[in-house]
Parts: C-alpha cells; sequence; structure tokens
C-alpha cells in the first residue's frame, strides 16, 4: 500500500469552477491534508483506477489556481486492493497523518467497513459507493457523505421502464456482497408501489468465470425481463453467459456495468441492454443548455488526455473528481478545522460531473432521480434512450 501522491501541473490549466482564483499565493499557508483509498487492485480496480486518476486531476488543477483560499492540497492515495478490510487498515494509516477528510472508498463494501472508523475519529469521509446505505440512516451517518447517486434512484429510474413496457416479473443476477444485496433490497422496495415483482434472484461472485447455473435458474422462473446488478469482471461473464443460451428476455443492467470497457469485453453480447446510469456516460449527447455540460466537457477532454491508459472516461472517474471539488467547496468556509467541515458539506451546492448536488443535514448525498440517465449499449457506445 504505498502512498500514491498527486503530481502537480506546471501548466494553466482551463478551469471550469468559478471560486478558484489562480495567482493567489500558497507558499505562507499551510497546506490542507486529504486522504483518499480507493480500489486501484483487484476485483474493483476498473472503478478504482479511473477514481484514483481523477482525484490526482482535481487535485493538481486546484493547486495549480492557487489551492483553497490559498492553501493547498496535499494528497495520499492508498490502494485498498478491493478488499474491505485492506480499506480500514489504509484509512487507518491516512487518520494518522491528521487529514481534515478521507475520500473512499470505491465501492459500497469497503466504504461500509470504513464508517464506523471514520466516525470513531471525527473525520468527514466522502464515499464514492452507490447503495443509499452508505448514508442511511442518517443518525448513524453523521460524519458519511457519498458522491454516487443512490442506488434507490437507479431502480426508480430502471423500473420506470420497465413499467412503461409492461414488464413487472423480474428476474435479478446480483453481485454477491454489500453492493449487490443493499441493490437488490432496494429494487425489491421501490418496485412494490409499481406492482414489478422479483421473481428470481440468483448472487454471483464478483470474480465468477462462469453465469450458467444462475442463467438456467432465471430462464426457469419465466420472467419477462432480467436485471443485472454488479460490476466487471462478472458483468461480462453474464453478458456473454447470457448470449450463449438464447435468452430471450430484455436485459437491463445497473449502473455498476456502466463502464466502456464493458462494453469492449461484451462486445455484440451487449447490444440493445439498458442501463441506469449518469450523464458522463453519454457526455457528448448531453445538450448545451445542460448546467453540467461544460464540467462534462472539461472533464472527459483532460481526463482523456491524462490518463489514456486506464481507458475513456467514465462515472467511476467522475465520482472521484466531483468528491475533490465538493470537499474544497466545504473547506473554502470551514478551513481545517473537520467538524466545521462536515457542518458544511451539508450546504453544498456544486454542478459536477455526477450531477447538481443540493446537501442538507438530511441528504449527505445531494442528487435525486433528475441525475440518472437511462441508455442502450449500442455498438460499444451508450446511447440515451428516453
Amino acid at each position: 500500500m504505498q502512498p500514491r501522491s498527486f503530481r502537480l501541473s506546471a501548466l494553466a490549466i482551463v478551469l471550469v469552477v468559478p471560486w478558484l482564483v489562480a495567482g493567489q499565493a500558497t507558499a505562507a499557508n499551510e497546506p490542507y491534508v486529504v486522504g483518499a483509498v480507493v480500489s486501484e487492485s483487484g476485483p474493483a480496480a476498473t472503478l478504482g483506477r479511473p477514481a484514483a486518476d481523477s482525484i490526482e486531476m482535481a487535485v493538481d488543477e486546484i493547486n495549480a489556481a492557487g489551492g483553497v483560499d490559498g492553501h493547498p492540497l496535499k494528497l495520499t492515495i492508498l490502494d485498498d486492493q478491493s478488499d474491505p478490510t485492506t480499506a480500514v487498515t489504509s484509512l487507518r494509516r491516512l487518520l494518522d497523518m491528521h487529514p481534515v477528510a478521507v475520500i473512499g472508498s470505491s465501492g459500497t463494501p469497503p466504504s461500509l467497513a470504513m464508517i464506523p472508523v471514520a466516525t470513531t475519529a471525527g473525520v468527514p469521509l466522502i464515499s464514492l459507493g452507490s447503495s443509499a446505505q452508505i448514508i442511511e440512516p442518517i443518525a448513524d451517518r453523521h460524519w458519511i457523505f457519498k458522491i454516487p447517486v443512490a442506488d434507490t434512484f437507479i431502480s426508480q429510474r430502471l423500473q420506470q421502464s420497465m413499467k412503461a413496457r409492461g414488464l413487472t416479473r423480474i428476474a435479478v443476477v446480483y453481485r454477491d456482497d454489500d453492493y449487490g444485496k443493499t441493490g437488490l433490497a432496494h429494487f425489491i422496495d421501490v418496485g412494490k408501489p409499481l406492482g414489478i415483482q422479483v421473481v428470481a434472484a440468483e448472487p454471483i461472485a464478483p470474480t465468477a468465470t462462469d453465469a450458467t447455473t444462475q442463467l438456467t435458474r432465471i430462464k426457469a422462473s419465466n420472467p419477462q425481463a432480467v436485471l443485472i446488478w454488479t460490476t466487471l469482471p462478472s458483468a461480462t461473464v453474464v453478458a456473454k453467459g447470457y448470449r450463449e443460451l438464447a435468452m430471450p428476455y430484455p436485459v437491463y443492467y445497473s449502473e455498476g456495468s456502466a463502464n466502456p470497457l464493458f462494453l469492449a469485453q461484451a462486445g455484440d453480447a451487449v447490444n440493445g441492454a439498458l442501463f441506469a446510469t449518469e450523464k458522463a456516460a453519454v457526455a457528448d449527447a448531453i445538450p448545451a443548455s445542460d448546467p453540467q455540460k461544460r464540467v462534462l466537457t472539461h472533464y472527459a477532454t483532460e481526463f482523456a488526455k491524462r490518463y489514456p491508459k486506464d481507458g475513456p472516461p467514465s462515472i467511476f472517474g467522475g465520482f472521484g473528481y466531483d468528491a475533490v471539488y465538493v470537499l474544497a467547496e466545504g473547506l473554502k468556509h470551514s478551513g481545517a478545522d473537520s467538524a466545521k467541515l462536515r457542518g458544511y458539506l451539508e450546504h453544498i451546492t456544486y454542478i459536477g460531473v455526477s450531477g447538481v448536488f443540493r446537501t442538507s443535514p438530511t441528504d449527505h448525498n445531494g442528487l435525486g432521480l433528475d441525475a440518472v440517465e437511462l441508455t442502450q449499449a449500442e455498438n460499444g457506445k451508450f446511447v440515451v434512450r428516453r
């Protein structure tokens, strides 16, 4: 778990956040220490590597513009290897550095594991995981915030499409961990008022190499549609198995699979599948009138230039990028006081890659259904579907 330090750009950077003013002196001001725990290796690496890159990129932009009110951000990123226990160990290591806040981790299981430690330490934790359980119930999540839109809204958007197409008997293949289990539970709860029924639910390991057993059982349940609630690498296994078994049902995916790398790996096997995701997956199709358009274009352009090795820009990198800017918005008011920062993080208004954030004391995410896009896979790209 070697620290990954930010790389300070020596060039001027075109910024999209108006409060950053170039030319502020930083030498006389102490840095704000920031930690991050992300999954740069292991099964969740396709989420964590772009997030780490994007966290670093955002810190470089802020520091190149003079920091936050003259204070540079001092960043250390640790790899949790996609493991909750390692995530906790990494968080404890970062806490020894006395950070004002910590970003992480890349997914739901390590984020949930980190919550008690961050809470006890009294340090804000900004998660990059999707489950609403990360910030609920709010009474137990006083120090916890998150960037991705909650999985309850992902479920709502998926079910709007299902209901409109007369699909009410749904079978689910879900990742066999907290990401998949909470996603399934929230999908069931959200679907009850709409009359949407889960007729079968089959777990799959995050690193599974075959999905024949799960898909055979799904087929026997005679659903009207199938929902796949997982991430790479198991998403590709399910997609290819689905095609090999010639399953005739419409297929939907949660945002965990809304990854351009997945489309490249699955190829024709995923053509026509529907995904609930954020606007970053279809940045080119977002109209110029959309308030997010400027930051979406800036983020996608800069990420592609700086980090081509980690694939095309994705929603997962956007989560890390937004986390830094949301944190910086709070630091403008709090300084290096974690308790004050926590309070200001409950009153953020910020136009980001992932949506237009409006946090409150009862909502530590600040995004809603309007942050979710329904898209379809077509020849290796995500296409907006209304």
